[in-house]
């Protein structure tokens, strides 16, 4: 039997840091079409107004596909446009307080929340009590993107799934930091249910096919 999940199973992919943005809309529309379950848009110190235009228009392509929208950071952003959930890292706001705040605004469904847990047991633990859709560990494997960040093993999953075990639907366990085809399938046997790509993604000659490769790794 299938276990029950608060958040898809398979591809995450988390948007570049692209300056043309015209070319970022083509590539999230190319990833949702070959089978990426949920799309982070994570672009750092874009002006509040200009990120909500594109934002904006980025969540209409996921709806368009059936692709969860999660913006990176930004909870008040989130809520402005009605995005599926939020990812909060160490130095963004308390999740407690952010699920107050989604709950005052009325939505048709309550705002998913993910945490990135980086290399912590304890953090992840503290966010399955807190009642949180998902737990992320990285950076697995050295990463274009964060090339300073903190390591953290694949032994987390099994360790992880303990905490989680007699939950249903119990929050997903993310994968993220230089995942690529290459490495994907490690990640998703130590027991990962979802594996977070950007440069391992969007960087690729033919982003279709390497969203629809990287998909294809949880129906094994």
């Amino acid at each position: 039997m299938t276990e029950k999940l608060r958040f898809p199973r398979g591809l995450y992919g988390i948007t570049p840091a692209w300056d043309d943005i015209e070319k970022l809309y083509k590539a999230i529309e190319q990833a949702c079409e070959g089978g990426m379950n949920v799309l982070q848009w994570r672009r750092k110190n874009t002006p509040f107004e200009t990120a909500l235009e594109q934002a904006a228009k980025v969540a209409g392509i996921c709806k368009q596909h059936g692709t969860l929208f999660f913006i990176n950071d930004d909870w008040k952003l989130a809520l402005a446009i009605d995005a599926d959930g939020v990812h909060l890292g160490r130095e963004d706001a308390d999740p407690v307080y952010v699920r107050q705040q989604a709950a005052s605004h009325h939505r048709q469904a309550p705002l998913l929340i993910g945490v990135s847990c980086y290399n912590e047991l304890d953090k992840a633990r503290q966010a399955i009590e807190q009642d949180l859709d998902y737990v992320a560990f990285g950076a697995l494997f050295a990463s274009q993107v964060k090339p300073e960040a903190e390591k953290a093993t694949l032994d987390l999953f099994p360790a992880a799934r303990l905490l989680v075990q007699n939950q249903s639907p119990r929050p997903a366990l993310v994968g993220i930091g230089g995942i690529d085809i290459h490495n994907a399938q490690s990640v998703i046997q130590a027991g990962a249910d979802s594996i977070s790509v950007i440069s391992g993604l969007f960087e690729q000659t033919d982003i279709r096919s390497t969203a629809q490769a990287l998909s294809n790794l949880f129906e094994n």
